[in-house]
């Protein structure tokens, strides 16, 4: 494993156990091995779907769809470590085998043997990994704006700086470039008519009182994941819903996807960016309600 990680474990060790934003009664700081998680758990619901935040989003950007979706669902959602509050011991280089074993280890914890995943982005490529080493642990995978990781990849050299893709250099300067990331971000990643105002203000609020976003150790954990063939039992259903007005997917090709799952089925939401799940709630809840059963 790469040492360079272990430079974001010294970052997290020196912002402290911040508390100040981390104040939910649906909220906790859950230990495990690799590190401490910051998860949401509604915990009624008989069916249950697990989320990861697609970042520079956190937790706090889930509470309006929460209200929506905890009606028919038990709800959880986690932030990956290295975002938002939840951090790693420099044993976390955001491979596919770690992040298997930690969504194992996870659910284990929280007792739930089977889950129905909504992983965006990025986060959908550990959906894809995790239902192909684990089959029997998913009831639905759902993703957002993923497509192949060849896609992924035209994706990454388009949009991610070269700096951010250099070990250690990069741990080192993330810290120096997370509120720049962050507030560009949706100016991108949204509409152009879309005021993004108020997912910079959660975003930002969670840098300013500890939080992390550590794009760069993503990326090159992913980078070393590229070559992988993440394709999926057929039988489990797949469902890819993606924005057709986000400018930094502009060219993607999303039914790429269907190399994983032939099966899949591409749902596209109009006039919507990076973010279908936030930008169009009811329509995203709906859709849940009508794909797990």
């Amino acid at each position: 494993m790469s040492k360079q990680f272990s430079i974001d474990a010294l970052r997290f060790s020196l912002k402290g156990k911040t508390k100040k934003y981390a104040t939910h009664s649906a909220i906790q700081m859950l230990k495990l091995s690799i590190g401490t998680i910051r998860i949401l758990d509604t915990k009624a619901g008989k069916k249950t779907i697990l989320i990861i935040p697609d970042g520079p989003n956190i937790i706090e950007h889930y509470f309006s769809l929460v209200k929506k979706l905890k009606k028919s669902f038990r709800v959880i959602i986690f932030d990956l470590p290295g975002f938002g509050f939840s951090t790693h011991k420099g044993n976390y280089d955001y491979s596919f085998q770690k992040t298997n074993q930690l969504i194992v280890e996870l659910l284990s914890v929280i007792n739930l043997p089977k889950v129905n995943l909504v992983f965006p982005c990025a986060g959908g490529f550990y959906g894809l990994a995790f239902t192909q080493a684990y089959p029997e642990k998913v009831n639905h995978l759902l993703l957002i704006q993923t497509p192949s990781l060849g896609e992924m990849k035209k994706w990454t050299q388009r949009i991610v700086p070269n700096y951010l893709k250099k070990p250690y250099l990069s741990q080192v300067l993330m810290p120096l470039v997370e509120n720049k990331f962050a507030n560009n971000w949706y100016d991108y990643a949204l509409p152009k008519e879309v005021d993004g105002s108020a997912y910079k203000s959660v975003a930002l609020k969670g840098i300013k009182d500890g939080g992390s976003f550590c794009l760069c150790s993503l990326t090159q954990g992913l980078t070393e994941e590229m070559d992988t063939d993440l394709s999926i039992d057929v039988s489990i259903p797949l469902t890819l819903v993606y924005g057709t007005k986000d400018f930094t997917h502009k060219g993607t090709n999303f039914e790429s996807i269907l190399q994983y799952h032939a099966k899949a089925d591409l749902i596209a939401f109009e006039q919507c960016g990076h973010f279908p799940d936030l930008e169009q709630e009811d329509k995203f809840t709906k859709l849940l309600k009508e794909k797990i059963c």
